[in-house]
C-alpha cells in the first residue's frame, strides 16, 4: 500500500535519494512488507560487536542539523549528551538486557533537548533499538510542545531518504509509523485520559518539570510492564518546588534501573559567575551563544522579578520561576509613616480594581511628586469572619486598625465606594482614576445619580496596557518613591503578586497565578500606569460616560 494522507508526497519526493528496495527474496525484517534495504553499504550502528551505547551515538551522529546556520551538517553530540546515552543504554544486566528502565537528563534551556529527544525517539522507531510493533511515545505539557517535538522528529525523517521511503507520516495525528517493523510514533500531552491501556517500548517526557499533574507520567511508566526492555527518558530543567515528582526522582536515593543526570549551578552563585552558568548549561559556547546568556544574566541583575525566571530556566536551580514580584525588603524599605493630611490639594493618579460583590474591591492614589501612595480596601462586613477562617488572615484586626472599609452585608456596597471617591474628589488634585470595565456599570450609574464628577480612564487589562505600569511601578519601588504608609494588607498583598510575561518581554499581573488577593497592589499598578501615560483623562460626566 502506497503513502497517504497529506504529507505522503513529501515523503515519496525525500525517499527518491534511497537505496533501492532489497532484491527478491531477501524478504522483510519483521512482518509482511517488503523493506528498504541499504544495497551497497550498512548504517554505521550495524557494525558487528557494537555495544549498544555505541550503536546509539551512531545513530545520533548520522542525523542531520535540520535548522539554523549549520542546517544539513551531521549532529554533533557534546560530552555530556554522550555521557548521558552511554550510561542509559550501556550498563546490562545479567541476561545481557538494558537495565535502565528510567533515565533523566536536568539541564537548562537551550542545551539541545529537543534535538535529542527526536533523534532517541526515531533510534527506538526505526534505528538501532526498534523492536516489531513497538510503540514510541513523545509526552509534553500541551499540544504547541508537543507539535515541537513532532515537527522535529518528522524534520529528520524528511531530511533522510531512507527514513522517508520506510514510514507513512499522519500530520493530524501526530503520528509516525514505520511500515517495516510496524511500530508507531505518536504524540502525546499531559492530558492523560487518552493514556490508559498504552504498552509504550519507549517514550520520552519533554520539560516534565512544568507539567501540573503526574497522571500521564504515571500510565507512561506502569504501561512499560508490557514490554520486556521497555524505556523512559526525560530531558527538563528542575521543577520549582521539592513536592513535585520530578524533585522526587531527582533527589531519591540511586537504583541500578535509573539514571539521573543533573547540570545545576550552585544554590547561591551569583548572577554573573562564568563558571556556574557553565555548570547549568554544558553547551555554552558550543550552540548556545556567550553573549546572549550575559545579556540575560545583566538583566536578572537589575530586575528582581525576572532573577527567579533566569535562576529556575537558565541557572537550573530549583526555585519558583513564578517568584513575588516584589522583595520583601524593597516594600519594607518603603513603609516609613507619613501623615495622609499633608497630601491635600496634591496632585495624584488612582486605580481602581473592582470586586465581584463577596470579594475584595481596591482604591489605590499615587501622588508622583511626592512618591506617596494611599489606598483603601472595601469588604462586606458580614463576610469579616469566614475570610479569617478561610485566607488565613487578620481581616478582622485589619478593619479594626482602619486598614479595610467594611460595607453593611454580605456583599460590597458600591454607595460605600462611591462615597470614599467623592470625597476623594474634595480633598485632592485627581487627574485621572483608571478602572476596569469589569462590573464598572452599576459604579457608573451611582456615580452619575449623585452628580459625582471625576476624570476616569478606563484600563484594558492586558499585556499592552500593563507593560509600562508594571516598569513604572516597580521602578518607584526599587527607587524607594512608593511609600504607603506601612499599610499591612498592602505588605501581604506585595508578597503575593506574580507577574506573567509574554513573549515581547511585557509583564502583567496574574490573579489567577498570585499566591492570594493582590487588589490593592493591582490598583496601585493602574494608577502608576496612568500617571507613566497621562495622556489626558477621558471624563465622566451627568449622566452616563461622555468621554471627552
Amino acid at each position: 500500500m502506497g503513502k497517504r494522507g497529506p504529507g505522503a508526497a513529501r515523503l515519496r519526493e525525500a525517499a527518491r535519494g534511497a537505496p533501492h528496495p532489497a532484491p527478491a527474496g531477501a524478504g522483510p525484517l519483521f512482518g509482511d512488507v517488503v523493506p528498504f534495504q541499504p544495497a551497497t553499504a550498512r548504517h554505521p550502528w550495524e557494525q558487528d560487536g557494537m555495544p549498544p551505547e555505541e550503536q546509539v551515538l551512531a545513530f545520533l551522529r548520522a542525523l542531520p542539523i535540520v535548522s539554523g546556520l549549520r542546517a544539513g551538517e551531521r549532529m554533533e553530540l557534546l560530552e555530556f549528551q554522550e555521557r548521558f546515552v552511554r550510561c542509559v543504554y550501556g550498563p546490562l544486566d545479567a541476561e545481557g538486557q538494558r537495565l535502565v528502565r528510567l533515565a533523566a537528563l536536568s539541564v537548562a534551556r537551550g542545551n539541545g533537548k529537543s534535538a535529542v529527544l527526536a533523534g532517541l525517539s526515531l533510534a527506538h522507531l526505526l534505528g538501532p533499538m526498534v523492536e516489531p510493533y513497538g510503540e514510541c511515545y513523545a509526552a509534553a505539557l500541551d499540544r504547541e510542545q508537543a507539535g515541537v517535538l513532532y515537527r522535529m522528529t518528522r524534520a529528520y525523517v524528511e531530511q533522510v531518504p531512507w527514513m522517508a521511503a520506510r514510514v507513512n507520516i499522519r500530520d493530524w495525528h501526530k503520528e509516525i509509523i514505520d511500515e517495516r517493523s510496524n511500530s508507531l510514533w505518536r504524540a502525546l500531552t499531559s492530558d492523560a485520559r487518552k493514556a490508559h491501556g498504552l504498552a509504550p517500548s519507549f517514550w520520552i517526557a519533554d520539560e516534565v518539570a512544568q507539567w501540573r499533574s503526574r497522571e500521564l507520567w504515571d500510565n507512561l511508566a506502569t504501561g512499560m510492564g508490557k514490554r520486556a526492555s521497555a524505556l523512559g527518558v526525560t530531558i527538563s530543567t528542575q521543577a520549582a518546588d521539592d513536592l513535585h515528582f520530578f524533585s522526587e526522582m531527582l533527589d531519591a536515593e540511586p537504583v541500578p534501573s535509573v539514571y539521573v543526570q543533573l547540570h545545576a549551578a550552585p544554590e547561591g552563585c551569583a548572577l554573573d559567575d562564568r563558571a556556574a552558568w557553565a555548570a547549568a548549561n554544558p553547551a555554552l559556547g558550543a550552540f548556545l551563544n556567550l553573549d546572549q546568556f550575559a545579556d540575560a544574566a545583566a538583566r536578572a541583575m537589575r530586575s528582581p522579578s525576572f532573577e527567579p525566571s533566569f535562576r529556575l530556566l537558565q541557572l537550573n536551580q530549583r526555585i519558583d520561576a513564578e517568584a513575588r514580584f516584589l522583595n520583601a525588603a524593597d516594600w519594607e524599605a518603603n513603609g516609613e509613616p507619613f501623615d495622609p493630611a499633608e497630601l491635600e490639594g496634591e496632585r495624584c493618579y488612582g486605580g481602581l480594581d473592582l470586586s465581584s460583590t463577596r470579594d475584595l474591591t481596591a482604591l489605590a492614589l499615587w501622588f508622583p511628586a511626592k512618591g506617596k501612595l494611599l489606598a483603601w480596601h472595601f469588604v462586606p462586613g458580614d463576610t469579616i469572619g469566614e475570610r479569617v477562617e478561610r485566607d488565613r488572615v487578620p481581616y478582622d484586626r485589619w478593619a479594626d486598625a482602619g486598614w479595610i472599609e467594611t460595607t453593611n452585608g454580605r456583599a460590597t456596597d458600591r454607595v460605600a465606594i462611591a462615597r470614599r471617591l467623592a470625597d476623594i474628589r474634595q480633598c485632592y488634585d485627581v487627574a485621572g482614576i483608571a478602572f476596569d470595565r469589569w462590573r464598572f456599570e452599576d459604579l457608573a450609574k451611582l456615580l452619575s445619580d449623585e452628580g459625582i464628577d471625576l476624570p476616569m480612564s478606563e484600563f484594558v487589562p492586558g499585556f499592552k496596557s500593563y507593560a509600562a505600569a508594571v516598569d513604572a511601578f516597580e521602578r518607584a519601588v526599587l527607587e524607594r518613591r512608593m511609600r504607603h504608609n506601612g499599610s499591612p494588607i498592602l505588605k501581604w498583598q506585595a508578597g503575593n503578586v506574580i507577574i506573567e510575561q509574554d513573549a515581547a518581554g511585557n509583564r502583567k499581573p496574574s490573579k489567577a497565578k498570585s499566591i492570594d488577593k493582590i487588589d490593592g497592589i493591582v490598583a496601585a499598578i493602574m494608577a502608576c500606569g496612568l500617571a507613566a501615560t497621562d495622556e489626558g483623562p477621558k471624563v465622566y460626566r451627568g449622566i452616563g460616560l461622555e468621554w471627552v
